[in-house]
């Protein structure tokens, strides 16, 4: 009976170890699991607060955004990278795989750097700087004025001001397109989840984008009439050099 009673533990050690074994390594794989998990986590928040600072630097350094809203926008962006921050944290001390997961997936599905922060960024920076290329355009267009109101009554100016006209047009359009893309980006901030909000904000920057490529177009149109201008200031010169007559020089007496 001794023997029997031995014999029959064999199985139930042999199962108890293997159980242990078995626990061992999902506690092992879980560990390998979680030290993947925030590591990848730890990349991707780093990424995303590079591109943020970079996004500040660029927002400190536009000229024609109001201080309202550049402020907004600095502030937006520190907010980001302050929530950031702190999901790192969290994340870095996680110690449930389930919970870990579920902060990873929130750097991308609730925070929306990459989906809203910094195409909003890029918009206000892009209108910003077609408004400083308006000023300066327009600038140039006074200097072209009062170049013209020094040439000789009767000069031929039809072709250049008929370029001034298209660029006052241009240049018109293109700080109301740009004025209307910040206008519509400059107030939105992230869904953190929320379907309908997400789907407004992208509605918001692709019809900002539609608005800035259409200033865009306008300033390339602007520029190409500039280049006209100077064509018909060289004609004109041209042509004042050739109608005048060098006076001529009598002969010298025998």
């Amino acid at each position: 009976m001794a023997v029997f009673v031995l014999g029959s533990a064999f199985p139930v050690f042999a199962q108890t170890n293997a159980s242990s074994v078995s626990s061992t390594k999902k506690a092992e794989n879980s560990q390998a699991t979680i030290t993947r998990l925030i590591g990848v986590a730890d990349k991707e928040i780093a990424r995303r607060i590079t591109a943020l600072n970079t996004l500040s630097s660029r927002t400190q350094a536009m000229k024609k955004l109001l201080d309202a809203e550049k402020n907004n926008l600095s502030l937006s962006i520190q907010s980001q990278m302050n929530i950031l921050n702190d999901l790192k944290t969290k994340i870095d001390a996680d110690s449930d795989v389930a919970t870990l997961r579920a902060d990873v997936m929130s750097i991308t599905k609730s925070y929306r750097i990459y989906a809203l922060v910094i195409p909003q960024g890029a918009i206000v920076a892009t209108a910003d700087r077609v408004l400083t290329i308006v000023d300066a355009m327009n600038a140039d267009v006074s200097k072209v004025q009062k170049r013209l109101s020094s040439l000789p009554v009767g000069t031929d100016t039809s072709s250049i001001q008929t370029a001034l006209s298209d660029i006052a047009a241009k240049l018109a359009d293109a700080s109301t397109q740009a004025q209307t893309a910040l206008s519509e980006v400059s107030s939105l901030v992230p869904d953190n989840g929320d379907t309908a909000k997400a789907t407004a904000n992208k509605q918001a920057l692709t019809d900002a984008r539609s608005k800035i490529k259409t200033a865009s177009q306008d300033i390339q149109a602007a520029r190409k009439d500039f280049t006209n201008i100077l064509k018909g200031f060289l004609a004109i010169s041209k042509a004042n050099r050739s109608t005048s007559t060098p006076a001529s020089v009598p002969a010298n007496p025998q």
